[in-house]
């Protein structure tokens, strides 16, 4: 029976080959970063600032950082979350999420998982708790001026940490400047 059906795959194969509708990527998925939108961090971070009753950070982030998502979303009956999502240069994707949710909501709401940490890392002076996030993923979360800070993302723990130094020296948002 295998060797009746070989050459029907083989033909399958040379087919989907022949018309490019199919691919073979050992190392995994390959992104053009390029095909992703690009947004205006710092106006979406302005317009966010106006419809939440939090303040909103505004990151500086390094040459080559591209943000390309920006979110409003509602964490629990009574708070919401700002997210802002950058492409890092390297093809990796970081979130910035900012919340006055209590810090078990913020990473259920962000991990989709309950929360278990994993221990802390410091950085630029701010104690980041690592929590296991979707997929392979991690999330850092910290607080400033009660708004709970959460990185997540397929970003390395460079990455991150860059991310989470940005957070730390991160002017507030001034609505409608």
């Amino acid at each position: 029976m295998l060797f009746a059906m070989l050459p029907l795959i083989l033909v399958v194969l040379g087919i989907a080959g022949l018309t490019g509708r199919c691919s073979f990527s050992p190392l995994g998925p390959s992104l053009d970063p390029s095909t992703a939108p690009t947004i205006n961090a710092s106006e979406e971070l302005d317009s966010a600032a106006r419809r939440v009753d939090f303040q909103v950070l505004r990151p500086g982030l390094p040459e080559g950082w591209r943000a390309n998502s920006v979110d409003v979303r509602q964490v629990a009956p009574d708070s919401t979350a700002v997210q802002v999502g950058w492409l890092t240069g390297r093809t990796h994707y970081v979130r910035l999420s900012q919340s006055p949710a209590s810090e078990a909501e913020l990473v259920s709401f962000e991990t989709e998982q309950r929360p278990r940490a994993l221990g802390t890392v410091d950085v630029a002076g701010r104690k980041w708790v690592i929590y296991r996030s979707i997929r392979s993923e991690r999330a850092w979360v910290s607080e400033r001026d009660d708004v709970r800070l959460l990185i997540t993302g397929n970003g390395d723990e460079r990455e991150f940490r860059t991310m989470a130094r940005a957070v730390s020296r991160a002017s507030v948002v001034e609505p409608g400047q």
